[in-house]
């Protein structure tokens, strides 16, 4: 469980899972299935949890948004790091949205660059500059690589940080490949930048050892990263490829495209009776095939047991 500060701020570090929105039959958000997700992560011992982009959050209305933000610092309230996203094709709005999600008790943010406007380098830094500035809360930079027009260097985010230190600014980069990358900013910031490996576990092995502050997968493999990221702190090298190469098979099938990865993980989740159902938001909708969930459900279950047996 992640620490609180003298200053009752609480450290931005270890496993930190992405809701996985719920919502119901007919389409509205599901507030209890998201406040059990937020239970479950914390009884598995996560350090705390996230509203990302596999949230749902851009499909999301903007009072739906807000709301989200209410129910994430009430989630997290006592036991431990609640991280909202913010970000916005726009800065007013990413800081409209980042100041009510301080306001109503987040911890941090999680803020990733428009999706739809290739800003440049110079256009990336304002629009990052005018979140941290407008508020006092750690504000994670998002890279997501799906959805970038235009990658952060490694010299603006090196920037960044020697601008507003460790404890405001940190990262979640996900340009490929990702381990070098993580190397490169590492050194780029002679150590000090505060990394988040954000690929569903599945460069976990590799990048740990290039030094990060903690992880980023989803609800539906919470225990299992738990897992593996105890082993790799306690230096448990053999014991954490067990578990790594089956996690990196399975999120081989789920992350090719985001309805996919939403396909499958919301089957977990309402198959172990943490959602209601399996809802996921238009306009674009996966249907899982009976011969993938045989497979993926497979190697799932055996990863549950899996991370039970290695469990430090």
């Amino acid at each position: 469980m992640s620490q609180q500060r003298p200053d009752g701020t609480r450290e931005i570090k270890g496993v930190l899972p992405v809701v996985i929105m719920p919502f119901t039959e007919d389409g509205a958000l599901d507030e209890d299935d998201f406040l059990a997700q937020t239970e479950h992560m914390f009884d598995v011992g996560c350090d705390g949890f996230v509203v990302g982009q596999v949230s749902e959050v851009l499909r999301l209305t903007h009072t739906e948004r807000l709301r989200v933000a209410e129910l994430c610092a009430k989630g997290a309230a006592g036991r431990g790091v609640s991280v909202m996203s913010t970000g916005a094709e726009t800065p007013e709005a990413a800081v409209e949205y980042s100041r009510h999600a301080e306001s109503v008790g987040v911890d941090a943010l999680l803020v990733m660059h428009p999706a739809t406007i290739p800003l440049d380098e110079r256009g990336m830094v304002e629009y990052f500059t005018r979140v941290v500035e407008s508020v006092r809360i750690p504000v994670i930079i998002h890279h997501a690589k799906s959805l970038a027009k235009q990658p952060l260097t490694i010299g603006a985010q090196a920037r960044m940080l020697e601008k507003y230190g460790p404890d405001r600014v940190l990262f979640k980069p996900e340009a490929q490949p990702s381990p070098p990358k993580v190397s490169e900013l590492r050194d780029a910031t002679g150590g000090r930048a505060r990394i988040f490996e954000g690929d569903g576990g599945m460069m976990l092995l590799d990048c740990h050892s290039r030094g990060l502050a903690g992880t980023i997968p989803a609800t539906e493999i919470a225990e299992i990263v738990v897992t593996l990221w105890r082993l790799l702190e306690a230096g448990e090298r053999e014991k954490a490829e067990r578990l790594a190469h089956p996690l990196s098979y399975l999120m081989c099938h789920m992350m090719n495209s985001t309805d996919y990865y939403l396909s499958i993980a919301k089957r977990f989740l309402k198959e172990r009776g943490l959602i209601k159902t399996t809802h996921v938001r238009g306009p674009s909708r996966h249907v899982l095939d009976d011969e993938s969930w045989t497979e993926v459900n497979r190697t799932y279950q055996h990863l549950l047991t899996l991370a039970e047996e290695l469990a430090p």
